[in-house]
């Protein structure tokens, strides 16, 4: 694909830049493609190239490479080209045992620039130095030394392992939006805070004075505690930044970011103008908003767009700001839908997909996170079925069945280790995280805190799905195996409800967890699912509406109420400001989602245990439901080329409004109380069809256009 070979440095640092003077006979446009072990920007004649950041971003490195393509202005003469290069993902530090080399021992850059008659590429010609850069790691922040004298280095030829070098998967990352300073005080300890008043993942930028000679160092929170700056929940991770500098200069980290709130900043007090909040992450479109006359509610669809922009940085990770900032299969696997209606992820997903498929292992067990740092693989439920649950959402999403093609071959492999944890026809060994975090019972399993429900029977329920989307995948490509898997599935549902259902139509356990998603997967037989549904209303309301289930049954909570009647009750729950709860949250001033109900307490003391985020997007898969069930929004085909309409009022929100700019055109929908009237609104965009379905009222089939439908409203609760 390019001509160029790796380069790096003899003396394997850390930062580097390399450079290479060519002529040309007259200017012009011309090509430049470059990729990189570790990552990279590139100058031409002093100007950056391009505005992306973390190029060419975290891939398997052991099959796939990204190469970008840019568009640049050769001049007639000399012309100057050079690549600073960083370890970044590559052999950087990574996970919470900072570990580095985890894909080779030293970054390197691969770059050929290309026009009529001309052709620069990386060799070993090209001139080696120190960078200005002294050093940077995603998990330790930027060292910046513009005073320093910066030595040259040689050039070494770096192995490449043989990956795919293949063009940019999706959008890259880039700066989309600069957040100025709210306020700036001093802490009761006495340091100097700038506050931007919204967690964040990015960077901040400096601008020091004339008069200006020493080092800036700053340092970055999320939260504070006593009116102190807190950084204990980054753990091992430093987050700091430095910049020595004489005179005005303008400091901005190219090959870290962080997730903050607060800065702190030392070596010198500047005016808050001089400072600013730069938000970081893959540029996707947006697609999705939501709109309400619920301030509360408001907040919380915005704390899960901020997370969800915080959290996709090159790829979907679990936090911004620790030692992990990782591709967990979990939380994507949860909040996949709701990302994909807040955003076109199609490029950022398949990408994700990519290393998930790369780093299978060939018995087909599934990586905790992609890319697989951690070398850990199984079959853990929700995690695990990522590869089956999140192609297949972004199939409903966008109706691509391309989606469904490129992971079709991992599903079944998956599919085969599952049944290897088998005996009896049930799941019964291999590694679980259980209801990751459900405040049911905090369990301390092999690898953390689960919840109360039996993580087996989460197994076979998540399996059980699993099975279902395979064999829809089958029937949709027309591969032959439908009847295969649907035969493998009805056998699972058959051994579950020998196992965990009574003669007598009863669920064998209690959690809410578990009867949530014995609901939604039809576990329990039809003509018992009224009882059901009954028994988890009483759960739910003996738990005062509040929040007890994890990682697994929180996405499936709201949605068991509401399909089978208790729409009163997800309501409840949903709107509940009391701790635990997605409005607790709001009410204590989150500006993200947390990874935890109990992140921080009703009397404003963080959680104690190390594992402790305050921005995490797994439990923002809530607006999933606001999207799909109050407002209405649902595919009734893949794509949104047939629409169901069917909001769902909630009796304390007097206007829900949500639109989404599916691959069908604009789709809009909600409602709002009148004079004593709700009047339902719908919007269906050109070639397109819809099922409006009004609360008690039979469906109605329409076509493209906007509709108001106008009802006596209900006396409020």
């Amino acid at each position: 694909m390019m001509k160029g070979i790796f380069i790096g440095t003899a003396e394997n640092a850390d930062t580097f830049t390399v450079s290479k003077t060519f002529y040309a006979d007259r200017a012009g446009r011309a090509t430049l493609r470059a990729t990189a072990l570790g990552v990279y920007f590139a100058q031409l004649n002093g100007r950056r190239v391009g505005d992306a950041y973390l190029a060419p971003g975290w891939t398997s490195y052991r099959h796939t490479l990204q190469v970008q393509e840019y568009a640049v202005d050769v001049r007639e003469g000399e012309n100057v080209l050079s690549f600073t290069v960083n370890a970044g993902w590559y052999c950087g530090p990574l996970t919470w045992e900072h570990a580095a080399c985890k894909y080779g021992d030293r970054p390197a850059v691969c770059a050929e620039l290309s026009a009529d008659g001309l052709c620069v590429c990386t060799d070993g010609s090209w001139t080696a130095s120190e960078s200005a850069i002294r050093s940077s790691g995603i998990y330790d922040g930027e060292h910046v030394d513009l005073t320093a004298e910066l030595r040259a280095l040689h050039i070494a030829e770096v192995p490449f392992g043989g990956a795919r070098l293949v063009p940019q998967i999706g959008e890259p990352v880039r700066d989309t939006e600069r957040l100025s300073v709210r306020r700036v005080f001093r802490t009761p300890k006495g340091e100097l805070v700038y506050d931007f008043g919204q967690n964040l993942a990015g960077i901040a930028e400096v601008r020091t004075p004339q008069d200006f000679d020493g080092t800036l160092t700053l340092k970055f929170a999320e939260i504070l505690v006593g009116g102190n700056f807190y950084t204990e929940n980054l753990r091992s991770a430093k987050a700091t930044d430095t910049f020595t500098a004489k005179g005005a200069h303008t400091f901005r980290p190219e090959f870290t970011f962080h997730g903050f709130r607060y800065l702190m900043l030392e070596g010198a007090e500047l005016p808050a103008e001089n400072v600013t909040a730069v938000v970081r992450h893959t540029d996707m479109r947006r697609t999705g908003r939501i709109e309400t006359s619920d301030p509360a509610l408001n907040r919380l669809f915005e704390n899960v767009v901020w997370g969800q922009r915080g959290n996709f940085v090159d790829l979907p990770t679990d936090c911004p700001q620790r030692d992990e900032r990782l591709g967990w299969t979990g939380d994507i696997n949860v909040f996949c839908r709701t990302a994909a209606f807040n955003y076109d992820v199609r490029g950022i997903l398949r990408k994700w997909l990519c290393d998930v498929r790369s780093d299978q292992a060939e018995t087909g067990e599934i990586p905790h996170v992609a890319p697989d740092c951690l070398n850990k693989k199984s079959t853990a439920a929700m995690w695990c079925d990522a590869v089956t649950m999140v192609p297949w959402k972004l199939y409903r999403m966008y109706g691509d069945e391309s989606f469904l093609s490129e992971n079709y071959g991992a599903m079944k492999k998956f599919v085969s280790a599952r049944e290897r944890t088998m005996e009896n026809g049930l799941i019964v060994r291999g590694h679980e995280y259980g209801d990751w975090l459900a405040l049911d019972k905090e369990v301390l399993l092999a690898d953390g805190p689960g919840g109360r429900t039996d993580v087996y029977f989460l197994a076979n329920a998540l399996h059980l799905h699993t099975l279902h989307i395979v064999a829809e995948t089958a029937r949709i490509l027309g591969t032959g195996e439908e009847v295969l898997y649907r035969g493998k599935r009805e056998a699972l549902l058959r051994r579950m409800r020998e196992e965990y259902v009574t003669p007598g139509g009863r669920l064998a356990l209690d959690t809410v967890t578990a009867q949530a998603i014995a609901l939604q997967f039809g576990i329990v037989p039809p003509e018992h699912r009224a009882r059901l549904a009954a028994e988890l209303n009483a759960n739910v309301l003996r738990h005062g509406c509040r929040v007890s289930t994890g990682f697994i049954g929180t996405p499936y909570l709201l949605f068991a109420l509401a399909d089978h009647g208790y729409s009163d009750t997800a309501e409840k729950v949903l709107l509940n400001p009391e701790y635990p709860g997605w409005l607790y949250e709001v009410r204590m001033g989150a500006t993200t989602v947390w990874e935890r109900w109990n992140s921080l307490m009703p009397d404003g003391t963080p959680n104690p245990d190390g594992m402790n985020s305050y921005n995490h997007y797994a439990y923002g898969s809530v607006m999933e439901f606001v999207y799909r069930r109050v407002a209405g929004i649902e595919e009734a085909q893949a794509g949104f080329t047939q629409i169901r309409i069917a909001p769902m009022p909630l009796a304390a929100v007097d206007r829900v409004y949500a639109e989404y700019e599916s691959v069908a055109g604009r789709i809009a929908a909600g409602y709002e109380r009148k004079n004593g009237a709700i009047v339902y609104h719908a919007e269906v965009p050109a070639g397109a069809s819809a099922e409006i379905v009004l609360p008690g009222e039979a469906p109605v089939r329409v076509g493209a256009g906007r509709y108001s439908y106008e009802r006596r409203a209900a006396d409020r609760r």
